[in-house]
């Protein structure tokens, strides 16, 4: 093995003991922390329902106190992501590996906070984020390909209630939240 990337943890304790368990088998590769930037309540409690994420009971509690406050929860996903990342380079780890689902604010805030980079959160534009909806493991938006039981398109436009507007065969199709998935 070159190389292994974790999935998503939330816990650098459970990265380390991994890490030393893999020592312990033999198994000598860089080991690169999976980091999964706390974005949105909503997106925090499908990712690690779906991926079946443990979450320390501090963290949830504390997300569950601010489920209403997307913005309380951006500011707390920069500063609970610095602390993992802190905690994980003071360890020894030489890579972090950030997925961002194409919403990159967090991880800006929290390279910022580093000091790995400087001034980058003030420079993202996540405009388009309020136009993203989590489709089964992938997320989705106007100009994405879907497909659905009525075949395949082109999203157009999604809604609030994460209905999408597509264009199947040179019509507009609506379609509900959950009848579609991203097509790569």
């Amino acid at each position: 093995l070159d190389f292994i990337i974790t999935q998503m943890f939330f816990d650098a304790e459970v990265f380390k003991t991994f890490v030393e368990d893999c020592r312990t088998w033999g198994i000598n590769c860089p080991v690169v922390p999976g980091l999964m930037c706390i974005n949105a309540y909503p997106g925090f409690k499908k990712m690690t329902k779906f991926c079946k994420t443990r979450v320390p009971k501090a963290l949830e509690e504390k997300m569950d106190s601010m489920k209403d406050d997307a913005d309380a929860i951006k500011k707390f996903g920069v500063e609970y992501g610095a602390e993992v990342c802190r905690t994980l380079l003071d360890s020894g780890v030489k890579i972090l590996h950030f997925y961002t689902l194409n919403l990159e604010k967090v991880v800006y805030g929290i390279t910022d906070e580093l000091g790995i980079t400087s001034g980058l959160t003030e420079q993202s534009n996540e405009s388009d984020a309020k136009d993203m909806v989590a489709v089964g493991s992938a997320w989705a938006r106007a100009g994405d390909t879907i497909k659905c039981s009525a075949g395949q398109g082109v999203v157009k436009e999604i809604k609030s209630d994460g209905a999408a507007v597509v264009e199947i065969d040179g019509k507009d199709v609506q379609l509900a939240k959950g009848s579609y998935e991203k097509v790569f």
